[in-house]
């Protein structure tokens, strides 16, 4: 088995999840917050409060740390990181072997959040845009396009200084 750790990052509702449940095969690891805190026992999806998030937290360093100290593992890591330094930290942190950030159209993760989160939604709207704001594409990153359908296009590497809106 080699070792293949892949972060994936993206905005809130960017459709990190449904990435990394198209991706990853059965007996891979997927490290990510909003996972954790509903195996503790949060009842929502995303936007966790209190203990449930403080705990899915915990867990998720540690994992990060058994990741990067396992020889012999398929992980996907999962987490928001709009700046480059931050991606290139928990890179760092759990020995990736690639960086995928999906980046929908603000439109879209915007749509999907209002759909998902209902009265939630203007908490999740900030955090998007906040998102947006701090996103900077970095020569690591493999940046894939989300498009409106769903799927993803890898973003040429010739445009990935443009600011994707």
């Amino acid at each position: 088995m080699a070792r293949r750790v892949t972060l994936v990052c993206g905005p809130p509702c960017g459709g990190k999840s449904t990435y990394v449940t198209e991706h990853a095969a059965p007996g891979d690891l997927v490290v990510c917050v909003d996972t954790l805190a509903q195996v503790g026992g949060s009842l929502v999806t995303h936007n966790h409060t209190g203990s449930h998030y403080g705990r899915a937290e915990k867990r998720f360093l540690a994992l990060c740390a058994e990741v990067q100290s396992t020889s012999e593992v398929t992980a996907w890591v999962v987490r928001c990181a709009p700046e480059p330094q931050m991606r290139r930290d928990l890179a760092a942190s759990v020995g990736a072997t690639r960086s995928i950030v999906l980046l929908p159209n603000i439109q879209v993760a915007s749509e999907r959040a209002r759909v998902r989160d209902g009265a939630d939604f203007p908490a999740t709207w900030t955090a998007i845009r906040s998102w947006y704001q701090r996103f900077r594409p970095a020569p690591f990153d493999e940046v894939l396009l989300v498009q409106p359908d769903g799927t993803w296009r890898a973003l040429e590497q010739a445009n990935a200084g443009v600011r994707h809106r």
